[in-house]
């Protein structure tokens, strides 16, 4: 499955993201998410949540995320607060969590603001456009 948002904070996914000090041996990324996202992902049994009055969802791996740029390049970069992504995901069912989305690749469709390299993407990446 495909869901598009904007990053709300600075994600590396080249590191496992941390909780309370320790390493959640995870690599995370959070997205906002529009009405249209936020239905197809409820539809597929994730649960989202809100931040500041907007629906967000965190996306994980065990794995390496690869992040890829217009030309179909790797991002090795931080990916900044603000940009666009498209997330390529599956769900699993967790006992108590519901259906959990893990990241298979993300492409950086926009940089957000205080990044001087690439600024768009090719929207033909994907085989099929988000919802």
């Amino acid at each position: 499955m495909l869901v598009q948002g904007t990053t709300i904070f600075n994600t590396a996914l080249t590191q496992f993201d941390t909780y309370q000090g320790q390493s959640t041996d995870k690599y995370s990324l959070q997205i906002t998410l529009d009405p249209q996202a936020r239905d197809m992902l409820d539809k597929a049994g994730v649960k989202v949540k809100e931040y500041e009055g907007e629906p967000i969802r965190k996306f994980t791996s065990r794995y390496d995320i690869p992040v890829f740029t217009a030309k179909n390049q790797r991002w090795h970069d931080e990916i900044p607060s603000g940009s666009i992504v498209r997330v390529e995901f599956t769900t699993k069912e967790h006992p108590t969590a519901g259906m959990v989305p893990y990241a298979k690749r993300v492409l950086l469709m926009e940089v957000g603001e205080g990044y001087e390299g690439q600024k768009e993407a090719d929207d033909e990446f994907f085989e099929s456009p988000p919802v």
